[in-house]
């Protein structure tokens, strides 16, 4: 009888055993890229890493905060931040939410205080599992509506200031609403405080970027061809200068209108052409 009594026991034992091993299991993650093993704690209905992150070092800019989380976590926004105003936490980390005006700074979360620090500033992280919740793109930064695309804000529409030579798509004050076309001598100095007009690497990154995510530009018109006083139409596209003399951007869609493409090339000195400005806050490094 005792030795059956020691055998249930031994047994409720080892069930014990297992039990609290699983549990401390669900509550660790280890990350596969380094072999990095984190606590995590589940607050509400989300999961953190208790840990800060530790993958190329334990300090990052805001920009490789961004990517820095393993696959199946991510950053947390500014809201989800918030949302645990009143629960426990371990340690400082980024935001993957910029300021409002897309420029300089983003926020980060010192132990309970949400703050806000410059984005080229080092700040640990700590990740949050499932996939980031999708945030609102469009801002507004200098008095215009602006879209960030890697690490450039641009405005998100093409401009519509009025000149002395610029004109609006079949010379049409009602077509202003797409932006005007204007001569390279007036483009050059259009854009308003706070945004200036790209240069030609500029411009080619902004394309590069768009045709890796598949995104078109929002106005689609063609230009101007003042020696012929005539309009181009071409089919989704859309032509945009850059302040380096000679070469403008072009984006259009393909002849599959699932795919765009684009590219910088040289222009015609008789076209008009349309400008969308890039905000003054990022590099102005030249070719």
């Amino acid at each position: 009888m005792k030795q059956i009594n020691l055998i249930t026991i031994a047994i409720a034992l080892i069930a014990m055993a297992t039990i609290f091993t699983g549990c401390e299991d669900d509550d660790t993650f280890t990350d596969p890229r380094n072999g990095q093993k984190y606590k995590t704690v589940k607050i509400g209905d989300q999961v953190w890493m208790t840990d800060e992150l530790k993958y190329n070092g334990n300090s990052f800019t805001w920009e490789d905060a961004l990517e820095a989380c393993p696959s199946g976590w991510h950053l947390p926004s500014k809201s989800e931040l918030e949302t645990i105003d009143g629960a426990v936490i371990f340690g400082n980390t980024w935001s993957s939410t910029e300021k409002e005006d897309l420029s300089l700074k983003a926020y980060v979360r010192y132990r309970k205080v949400v703050d806000e620090d410059f984005k080229t500033a080092t700040n640990p992280v700590l990740c949050v599992q499932g996939k980031r919740e999708k945030q609102e793109q469009l801002q507004e930064v200098n008095g215009h509506k602006a879209i960030r695309v890697g690490n450039q804000i641009w405005m998100a529409d093409n401009l519509d200031i009025k000149t002395s030579n610029s004109i609006c798509y079949l010379d049409d004050e009602s077509e202003c609403s797409s932006g005007r076309f204007y001569p390279f001598s007036e483009a050059i100095n259009v854009c308003p405080k706070g945004w200036r007009l790209p240069s030609k690497s500029e411009a080619a990154k902004f394309i590069n970027k768009l045709i890796k995510e598949n995104v078109g530009l929002k106005s689609t018109r063609g230009y101007y061809i003042q020696k012929d006083e005539k309009f181009s139409d071409s089919w989704g596209e859309t032509i945009l200068w850059t302040s380096t003399y000679g070469y403008v951007m072009r984006g259009r869609r393909h002849f599959n209108p699932e795919i765009w493409e684009g590219r910088v090339f040289i222009k015609s000195e008789n076209w008009k052409v349309a400008v969308r400005c890039i905000a003054d806050t990022e590099d102005k490094k030249e070719e």
